[in-house]
């Protein structure tokens, strides 16, 4: 879309920029500085000084050009050492050496035209002041690099190093490749030469300037130039607009334009031409040495046109806005003072933009407006436990989207009880996007291990926790699988859970119970009217005699025969039986009078004789005369060899006493009992 707007702004810039081309025409280097009214002092006057003034624009060798300035050499008739019309393609810092060579020495390739005003004999210099052309940085007039001989500055050879400004004129004939130097009116050097391809190997654009040098003499150097040095012979003007057409200056200001078709006033130096045709004019004057002028103007109409470039455009996801005005337009400025035909802009705002054909100009703006398309960005947990809910926080960028979830609802935030699958669509002029989600309910199964029970010893039961996807299974002895192998009593407890955050728990106990053991029991030898009571441990279960009788312990009486035996349990049951035999039963115990201890291996000790099947309690006691107890023993089965303290005794009169105590007729009685022995040797 096409938009009018006042260009003011753009003009400022041109204009700024115009001042700033005028205020920077020249570029000082060295020790030259400007001094006001348009001139510059390239040295003061100190030995040793180096200065250049360099033009900021090039001059076009294959153009014609006529310059025209003012030098001063200073007021030291004496002093050194001149000053240096340069040409050269080093650029518009350059600067070069010292003394003799008046700074053109260093310059190569270029082209220099010397106004010397020091006799530097040993270079083939003139005694008088003079003017010489030559190439290359040398001032050598005996060189090959001199391209014409030197001829004084003035035509009386008098001296111009006298404080005045000298008029100097130099002019080129691009045609006819003539060169030609004027000093205060009077022509001093003319040359052909073909600058352009025997200097600067075929380049026409060249930088133009001046250079000035002291050295163990001085005198201040100093160049008058004006802005307007260059001056076009052909104006071109927009159809419908004017220009301002320009002469040199003049002897007396006097001017005459012709004819006077389309000009304000046709007597001043800068006439306003309002033609809208092609047109010539010839402009006559005097010109500063009151030579009459005649100058050749020619005007050319350009055609107005319309620019409709820009349109007002939305830039989405960092893309380029792009421009390629190439062949369409002589030049082109841009508002942020860019004068490229190719560009792309990537930046919100408003842009201008000026383009020219020929003189004749046209404006364009637009609008850029610059969006990203949607983005979506869902937040918050995407599962919840049974009976419990989630907040869900839906992000859409940029501001200028806006979205809508699947069931209508705008809200950016929003809680969810249930199992829900989501979505978002958001939509802005860049595009639309759209983002699922699911939200789950995690319900998780019923957990039941049972009720606490036994386990039988050597048994194995399995515990099961319950199945569902993704479900995670912890045991309290570290099992992470879904079933366990149960092989000792104690507790055992199972969390389930899903994704470490829904959590059930349950427990069961196991008491251990080890099958009925029994063993082996031995028989029972029974006297009658005996009351004997077996006992059985009954840790491992009940204990059942006969068949029929329940209890740890049994008692027997008068009874023989076989007793069976049971024990049973939860887990089991063991049996085993014994035999019960009941007889008469007596106590007696008979002890030798006398021992032969005569190592014949007959009756050598003494020992008692039992008659006494349930015999309980039994001791032997052997004392001498004196009543010195010399032996005594609690086993039946021991017997006294007739030695104390490993010695034999000796053969006498010996008193025992034996104490037991057994079964007879069915009661326990004790029994005492006394003795004589008498040991033989």
């Amino acid at each position: 879309m096409k938009h009018l707007f006042n260009f003011i702004a753009l003009l400022a810039i041109i204009i700024i920029s115009s001042n700033i081309a005028y205020s920077q025409s020249y570029f000082a280097n060295g020790n030259a500085r400007a001094i006001g009214g348009s001139c510059y002092q390239l040295t003061g006057a100190s030995n040793w000084q180096l200065g250049s003034v360099w033009y900021a624009d090039k001059l076009d060798l294959s153009e014609d050009f006529d310059l025209e300035f003012e030098l001063n050499f200073g007021n030291n008739d004496g002093g050194a050492d001149g000053i240096v019309f340069v040409l050269q393609t080093v650029g518009n810092r350059a600067i070069g050496l010292q003394g003799g060579g008046i700074g053109f020495e260093g310059f190569s390739p270029s082209l220099g035209i010397e106004f010397d005003s020091w006799n530097n004999t040993s270079l083939g210099d003139l005694s008088s002041d003079h003017i010489a052309v030559f190439k290359n940085g040398s001032v050598d007039h005996t060189s090959s690099n001199a391209i014409t001989s030197p001829v004084s500055a003035l035509t009386t050879s008098g001296n111009i190093e006298d404080g005045q400004n000298h008029l100097v004129r130099i002019t080129w004939d691009a045609s006819t490749q003539q060169l030609e130097v004027w000093f205060d009116c009077y022509k001093r050097q003319s040359t052909y030469i073909d600058i352009v391809n025997t200097i600067f190997n075929g380049e026409k654009q060249v930088f133009w300037g001046f250079t000035s040098a002291t050295g163990g003499a001085n005198n201040t150097h100093i160049a008058c130039l004006r802005d307007d040095i260059l001056l076009q012979d052909t104006f071109a003007i927009c159809k419908g607009d004017k220009t301002l057409l320009n002469a040199k200056e003049s002897f007396d200001n006097s001017y005459s334009w012709t004819p006077t078709n389309f000009l304000d006033n046709p007597t001043i130096r800068t006439p306003e031409c309002s033609s809208e045709i092609p047109y010539t004019y010839y402009v006559e004057y005097k010109d500063r040495c009151n030579n009459t002028v005649k100058d050749t103007v020619h005007i050319d109409i350009d055609q107005p046109f319309t620019i409709d470039e820009g349109q007002d455009t939305l830039l989405c996801d960092g893309r380029a806005y792009a421009f390629d005005l190439r062949g369409s337009y002589d030049s082109i400025l841009w508002n942020n003072g860019l004068n490229v035909e190719r560009i792309s802009w990537f930046t919100e705002g408003f842009y201008k933009l000026r383009v020219w054909r020929g003189v004749c100009f046209d404006d364009d703006s637009f609008n850029i407006l610059t969006d990203v398309s949607p983005a979506i960005s869902i937040s918050g947990d995407s599962i919840f436990c049974e009976d419990g809910s989630t907040e869900i926080t839906t992000l859409v960028t940029p501001t200028s989207a806006s979205f809508i979830w699947q069931d209508g609802s705008t809200s950016d935030m929003r809680t969810f009880d249930e199992t829900t699958p989501l979505s978002v669509e958001a939509t802005n002029a860049c595009g639309t996007a759209d983002e699922k989600y699911y939200v789950r309910e995690i319900i998780l199964p019923a957990l039941d291990l049972g009720i606490d029970s036994t386990l039988c010893e050597g048994d194995t039961i399995w515990l099961e926790g319950p199945i569902q996807p993704n479900l995670q299974y912890a045991w309290s002895l570290g099992e992470t699988q879904q079933t366990i192998a149960v092989t000792e009593p104690g507790e055992y407890s199972l969390i389930i859970s899903e994704a470490d955050l829904c959590f059930d728990y349950d427990s069961v106990s196991f008491d251990g119970v080890s099958f009925p053991v029994i063993g082996l029991l031995s028989d029972v030898l029974l006297c009658k009217n005996e009351e004997i009571t077996l006992t059985v441990d009954a840790q491992y279960g009940e204990v059942i005699w006969d068949n029929s009788l329940r209890g740890e312990q049994y008692v027997l009486k008068n009874r023989e025969g076989t007793l069976k035996v049971k024990a049973v349990n939860q887990c089991g049951a063991d049996s085993t039986e014994l035999n019960v035999s009941l007889i008469d039963c007596y106590c007696r115990v008979w002890l030798p009078n006398a021992i032969t201890v005569n190592r014949d291996g007959l009756n050598e000790a003494l020992r008692p004789t039992l008659d006494c099947p349930k015999l309980r309690t039994y001791s032997l006691e052997v004392y001498n005369r004196w009543g010195e107890r010399l032996w005594q023993s609690r086993d039946s089965d021991a017997q006294w060899d007739a030695t104390y303290k490993g010695r034999d005794v000796q053969q006498g009169v010996y008193f025992w006493i034996a104490r037991w105590s057994g079964v007879q007729n069915g009661i326990v009685e004790r029994f005492t009992d006394r003795g004589v022995l008498h040991v033989i040797r």
